[in-house]
């Protein structure tokens, strides 16, 4: 899809009433509490990627920050073209299970999709062998962090895009570091980037 069409597509979308409910009540959290905060209930964050996936098609999709696979999740319910899909989180010394995660996305991928789940570092030889197997149509970066790795994300992920695929980018917005290395890595790459006025803020760029 063109990228102005895109841009009015995912605005006309944002732009109507949206219950994120509708995407939640399958999904399992760490804590079933978190359905009744304003992060999760919120019609411009996480249903961003359900209106993504009306638009978009891609067969291979990978995201960073992966936690509980909420934005793929969103993603897959609206789209069915994905035929691979990988998860990628960083290790912290703070415990992380990817057990819950990969229990979403299998919720609303199709059989027999492959889904790969890594935890630990980009440098790590088993996610390298996993993510250069393939081009990917569609990279979600959902983190907080510092400018470094935020460009560092961007750096790793660029050479294995498709020609005309998307990395989408959170945070741009609210999070100071991650709106630096977003533009700074577009200013590089001489693309213009797509803006959304999401709930933290939310950046495409075409490769």
């Amino acid at each position: 899809m063109e990228l102005a069409n895109l841009k009015k597509a995912l605005d006309d979308r944002l732009a109507k009433p949206f219950s994120a409910r509708v995407l939640l009540d399958n999904l399992r959290l760490i804590d079933e509490s978190s359905r009744k905060t304003s992060a999760y209930s919120d019609p411009l964050y996480i249903p961003f990627y359900f209106h993504l996936g009306q638009c978009i098609q891609p067969k291979n999709m990978a995201e960073f920050g992966f936690r509980l696979g909420l934005f793929t999740s969103a993603f897959l319910k609206s789209c069915k073209t994905v035929e691979n899909v990988l998860g990628f989180q960083e290790r912290t010394d703070e415990f992380y299970s990817p057990r819950l995660g990969r229990a979403n996305v299998l919720q609303n991928v199709r059989r027999g999709t492959p889904v790969h789940i890594h935890t630990g570092t980009l440098h790590d030889d088993v996610f390298i062998d996993l993510f250069q197997r393939n081009k990917w149509d569609l990279v979600i970066l959902n983190e907080e962090t510092l400018y470094d790795k935020h460009l560092a994300y961007l750096d790793f992920v660029w050479p294995q895009m498709e020609l005309n695929g998307y990395i989408v980018m959170d945070y741009i917005v609210r999070h100071t570091p991650a709106k630096q290395a977003f533009f700074d890595f577009c200013k590089g790459k001489n693309r213009e980037p797509l803006t959304f006025e999401t709930r933290y803020g939310a950046g495409i760029i075409e490769r």
